[in-house]
């Protein structure tokens, strides 16, 4: 089991909602117990099964595997919390890496698989703009970092196209209320709006699926039954032309 260090602080000062992010999951003690007991992450694993292969990356991972690593030669976990990539016990393919999702440390075009797990909704930062220009660097990043024919693969909950629309027009309004909740800002997309931003950031192929609905599920760092949610759990794979 590896026990290595996390290495490659990114180059640039962290975001404000980038320092939320890591201090709020830092100081989430039971993640990986909610991860770990939840089936929503359950059935994500599953819809993993025969996507990761070869040399992969996870970013955002939060320290937890909770995926089939046998066809996986090398697993590069990016994560900001330096607390959630330390002390983790993981197969000896692991290779722990501190950045961010629109930095990665990493080597161009190295990769097989680009890996982001519930991770494009935390990529939010003060404005509709500014989120939407941070998760096409996000995914400009993973298309740069891939191989030619590499594959990103987004497993996401996302929303309905018309709530969407509401959350930009509240965007202000979200802001402050997750600021007073002591949460970091996020933004929850609907799986469109994932697939062309994907191919606006240069993939080749974007195609996406539904994974089943669990009963619970993390919400606003709370175990929630899915059917007071109004969130669906896609999978978007998106190919980089070769």
């Amino acid at each position: 089991m590896s026990n290595s260090k996390p290495s490659c602080t990114p180059s640039k000062q962290r975001t404000v909602n980038e320092d939320r992010n890591a201090d709020f999951f830092d100081g989430w003690g039971e993640y990986h117990d909610m991860v770990g007991s939840l089936d929503t992450y359950s059935n994500s694993a599953r819809a993993l099964d025969s996507e990761l292969a070869g040399r992969v990356v996870d970013v955002g991972s939060g320290g937890v595997v909770n995926y089939d690593c046998s066809r996986i030669a090398e697993l590069v976990l990016v994560d900001l919390s330096e607390v959630k990539q330390a002390g983790s016990s993981w197969p000896s393919c692991v290779r722990p890496v501190l950045g961010s999702a629109v930095e990665l440390p990493l080597e161009t075009g190295g990769y097989d698989c680009l890996l982001m797990q519930m991770v494009v909704h935390h990529l939010a930062e003060r404005d509709f703009a500014t989120t939407r220009e941070r998760v096409g660097q996000a995914f400009r990043e993973a298309q740069r970092v891939l191989r030619p024919g590499g594959r990103l693969v987004v497993l996401e909950s996302v929303m309905p196209g018309v709530l969407e629309w509401a959350e930009r027009l509240a965007f202000p309004l979200t802001r402050r209320i997750l600021a007073w909740m002591g949460h970091p800002l996020v933004f929850q997309w609907r799986a469109a709006s994932l697939r062309r931003l994907a191919v606006e950031a240069g993939f080749g192929t974007a195609k996406e699926s539904w994974v089943p609905r669990g009963r619970w599920m993390i919400f606003l760092g709370r175990r929630m039954p899915t059917a007071l949610v109004p969130v669906r759990f896609v999978k978007l794979v998106a190919t980089k032309a070769g």
